[in-house]
């Protein structure tokens, strides 16, 4: 495995490396559909916790993570993407139970039960596993 992070475009493609020299192309305008493609993960995790009202960081900031998915079993929950917006529920978003929240930003993520005392289960997939 390469020491870089991300994957490099063959590696996702799994094409046989490229011997011949690289050709220099400067594109000006594309007029046509792009193709695109997701990279693959190459780890994951997943924790469950049990969480009051008491507002809580439940994942730092990371550049490697592609997504996170968080799950409230049993109360609606109520979340924030930063500690200025975790200071109050009224500047969190309200997130009903059991339907799950996908996290594509790199960012904090703070829970708290909106009502009572509620379980969340946090799947975490990353780009990469580093050295």
């Amino acid at each position: 495995m390469s020491a870089e992070l991300q994957p490099g475009e063959l590696e996702v493609l799994q094409a046989e490396p490229i011997t011949d020299p690289p050709i220099r192309v400067k594109v000006t305008e594309i007029d046509a559909p792009i193709r695109t493609q997701s990279l693959p993960r190459k780890s994951g995790g997943t924790r469950t916790r049990t969480i009051g009202t008491t507002v809580g960081k439940v994942l730092s900031a990371d550049h490697r993570r592609a997504q996170a998915t968080v799950i409230s079993i049993g109360q609606n929950m109520l979340f924030a993407l930063n500690s200025a917006s975790a200071q109050d529920p009224s500047t969190m978003a309200l997130w009903p139970q059991n339907v799950p929240y996908v996290l594509t930003a790199d960012t904090e993520l703070y829970v708290a039960s909106a009502t009572g005392t509620t379980s969340i289960s946090i799947i975490t997939e990353f780009w990469a596993a580093g050295d």
